[in-house]
């Protein structure tokens, strides 16, 4: 064993280093490519879009902001400002919630 320990440490060694050689570097992979997403914008637009329906729904053309109702020169009812202001409300915090994502870099 003692004349062979020498040899098979130098054979180890040079197989050793054949391999090393043997091995290609993988490239890094590639982060995905920084992009705003729609949905923080799709869910906002639902949220305007769902109080909308509510107000049609609840007074009819007149909730709506310019409705029939302020075109045919009728007398709007006191529920219809407060679905305007809903909407109002509503697309106002939207917005508010949507400069908020993005300044704070959500969408990257």
């Amino acid at each position: 064993m003692r004349r062979f320990g020498p040899v098979l440490l130098a054979v180890a060694i040079v197989a050793q280093a054949n391999l090393a050689v043997a091995q290609t570097a993988t490239p890094p992979a590639q982060p995905a490519a920084a992009g705003y997403g729609w949905k923080p914008i799709i869910i906002g637009l639902g949220a305007i879009a769902g109080v909308v329906v509510f107000n049609i729904a609840a007074i009819g053309t007149g909730a709506l902001p310019g409705g029939l109702a302020y075109a045919a020169g009728e007398t709007v009812p006191a529920e219809a400002s407060v679905a305007i202001s809903r909407v109002y409300a509503t697309t106002s915090a939207v917005i508010g919630g949507l400069i908020g994502y993005y300044a704070s870099g959500g969408g990257k």
